[in-house]
Formats: structure tokens, sequence, C-alpha cells
């Protein structure tokens, strides 16, 4: 068997840091308090997930003081397997869409909008959308290259009116 590769954890500190920018300027809420994120090398067999960058899960504060706590869980092979998969795009980009999304499901979870223990399909759309909403707002480099590569696999359900009005106009996008 061979050994997991590790993403960078300076790649995971600044795509963060730049996940939480992106969400507190297009969403007006910063989340930093609300969770942490572990690693593959770090994760419990539980945390582990195939077929997924990341896995979010609500988990025991460390802190007393907060309600909610949330972990995202990088799955670091199946990220590593996918950018050696496909040069174009670079590891800091593409953790900072992984980042960036997980944070919105955080945002809409703990604002009501979303109840984590009912998640759906539908809940999976919206916050695809939001993302991609979000990233073409708020450009970064070599962004465009992961959006590229994801609408090729997973074509975006982000311009159809249906997919907004079905989540009672939570958001509402103009492009």
């Amino acid at each position: 068997m061979g050994q997991v590769q590790h993403i960078n954890k300076r790649f995971i500190f600044y795509g963060s840091n730049l996940a939480e920018h992106i969400v507190d300027k297009g969403l007006n809420w910063k989340g930093s308090d609300l969770y942490d994120i572990k690693t593959i090398d770090e994760l419990d067999a539980q945390e582990r997930l195939e077929g997924v960058f990341a896995q979010l899960m609500q988990v025991e504060s460390p802190r007393s003081s907060i309600r909610r706590h949330y972990r995202i869980c990088l799955q670091d092979d199946a990220i590593i397997d996918f950018l050696g998969a496909n040069r174009d795009i670079d590891t800091l980009t593409f953790v900072i869409y992984i980042l960036t999304h997980e944070l919105l499901h955080m945002h809409r979870f703990s604002t009501g909008q979303a109840d984590f223990n009912h998640v759906n399909e539908n809940e999976e759309v919206f916050v695809d959308s939001l993302t991609r909403l979000l990233m073409a707002k708020h450009p970064i480099s070599g962004m465009q290259n992961v959006l590229k590569l994801l609408d090729k696999i997973v074509p975006p359900q982000l311009y159809s009116f249906t997919t907004i009005v079905e989540h009672e106009g939570s958001f509402n996008a103009y492009l």
C-alpha cells in the first residue's frame, strides 16, 4: 500500500483565510470561531469518507460557550488524486473552492436556512450554486480553471431560476 500524500498546511491556512474572506464579503457572515479543519493524518475512521473532497461534521465544541462547532474533514488523498489527474488547476485555488463550499454549508446551518440533520440533494445544489456565484463575484487567480473543470464534470444548475426559487429566494443572483 502506498504512502498517503498530504496537503501542505500552509495551503489549508491560507485557503481557509481566503475562503472566510469570500464568505464574509458575500454574505456578511463571520464563521471563524465555528469550525476547525482536520487533514487525513488527523482523521478518525468515522471522519474518513470515500468519493468526496471534504466532509462537514458537527462536533462537540472545544469551548463550552459555543453551541455548535463544525469540523471540515479534508480528504487529502481524494484531493491530491484529483489534482494529479487535472494538472491545469492548482492546490491552493482548489482548497479555497472546497473550503468556501463547506463554509457556506456552515453559514446555512448556523443561521437556520438549512438543517444539518436533514441535508438533501437540493441543499448541495444550492450551496454549489452559491459557491460558484461568490467565486465569480470575488475572483481569485486560478479559480476560472477550477470552475471550468468542475463544469465539465458536473455542470452547474447555477442558471436555473427554479434552483433559487426552490430555496425560498434566500439568495438572489444577478449575473
